[in-house]
């Protein structure tokens, strides 16, 4: 995980110089999901809140607005003092009303109603490393499942300001918690995986002039 990371991160130093880069912020509402119906009302209906910090760069086709934002991201609960995520997705944003357009140009830049060349879908798999707060618990690193939406608002052909509302599965096991019936006696354990809900804002920098 650290050595994926690593490579994303220096992809993204060599490559920001030229293209196009963002910063992500993020409200997280976090919630553990399991099949086990009794812990499920016990740990897998409250949700805990956190932040997020992500990294992302920018490549998009050629002749499509399908624009790619490979993303490197840390996020933290406030309720949960040592849970911790951090994550690699490759966010893929598909404009679905502007789909057709081959300008390669900032959001600002394109002529059309606001929604039709600012909104998208955005599809996001990755993989991320999780950490409960769970005294003498594992790490765990699992695939991740990710879709949103988002509008860009273009300030400039430099800054381009996208309110994002999203959600992220952990298909992996995160925590195993007991298994507890009605005589009070542990019968087994209960696997539990992390649903994210996020609500955030991303600024994106352009600094390839030559291409507007």
């Amino acid at each position: 995980m650290r050595y994926l990371l690593l490579i994303v991160l220096t992809g993204l130093g060599l490559n920001s110089v030229s293209a196009q880069f963002g910063v992500s912020s993020f409200v997280n509402f976090n919630r553990y999901l399991t099949k086990t119906v009794p812990v499920a009302a016990d740990v897998g209906l409250e949700t805990y809140t956190g932040s997020e910090l992500a990294l992302n760069y920018w490549f998009r086709l050629p002749k499509r607005r399908i624009e790619f934002q490979p993303t490197v991201y840390y996020a933290g609960t406030f309720e949960q003092e040592g849970a911790n995520e951090l994550g690699v997705q490759v966010k893929t944003n598909i404009y679905l009303f502007d789909l057709g357009t081959d300008c390669d140009c900032p959001t600002f830049g394109k002529q059309g109603p606001q929604l039709q060349k600012g909104f998208f879908l955005q599809l996001s798999p990755g993989i991320a490393s999780y950490a409960p707060a769970v005294p003498e618990s594992d790490r765990k690193t699992s695939l991740t499942l990710g879709a949103g939406v988002g509008i860009d608002f273009g300030l400039s052909n430099l800054v381009t300001l996208t309110p994002i509302a999203s959600l992220r599965y952990l298909t992996g096991k995160v925590l195993e918690v007991p298994y507890i019936d009605e005589n009070n006696v542990t019968v087994g354990t209960s696997e539990l995986r992390l649903l994210t809900y996020q609500l955030g804002l991303q600024a994106t920098f352009r600094l390839d002039k030559k291409r507007y």
